[in-house]
């Protein structure tokens, strides 16, 4: 049986976190692969830049407009399969803050809301001691050296 052939795709996603430091994350269900949660983002549309690109990804799946978009704190690949199709994503994750953990509907009419099953504001204590699937792969470490150098809840100004 002939191998799909892959497809490269730049993603932005945002690991945000609200004012008590817990970290938004969306479920997917997914079926063929068993669920997961993972960081609101998507891919990074032509002439685009991966910021613009995230701060679009989270109007378009939770309705949050964020001003404090902060620096990229991950940068990875991964090559995985979805719906049939081998991606090879090239993945920047920027942090994000919000004050108010108050998730909206996505944008009227995109077909974002489909996608987001549910969400869910994690504690690093929540992230450590649960047994669901999240990515990217190493999360709770991620999420864990973010908090150790204070930026899970520092505040800019």
């Amino acid at each position: 049986m002939k191998k799909a052939p892959t497809m490269d795709r730049p993603v932005a996603r945002v690991l945000l976190f609200d004012q008590l430091g817990r970290l938004l994350l969306l479920y997917d269900p997914d079926p063929a692969r068993g669920a997961y949660w993972y960081p609101p983002g998507g891919g990074i549309d032509p002439g685009e830049s991966p910021e613009d690109a995230a701060r679009r990804e989270l109007v378009e799946e939770v309705g949050l407009d964020v001003v404090d978009l902060g620096p990229v704190v991950l940068r990875r690949r991964a090559e995985f399969s979805h719906n049939g199709q081998r991606l090879d994503q090239d993945e920047w994750h920027f942090l994000g803050r919000v004050e108010s953990p108050v998730v909206g509907p996505g944008r009227a009419g995109d077909t974002e809301a489909a996608a987001v099953a549910a969400h869910r504001w994690w504690s690093l204590s929540d992230l450590r001691t649960s047994t669901e699937r999240f990515f990217p792969d190493g999360l709770v470490d991620i999420v864990e050296r973010l908090e150790a150098a204070g930026l899970s809840s520092e505040r800019r100004s």
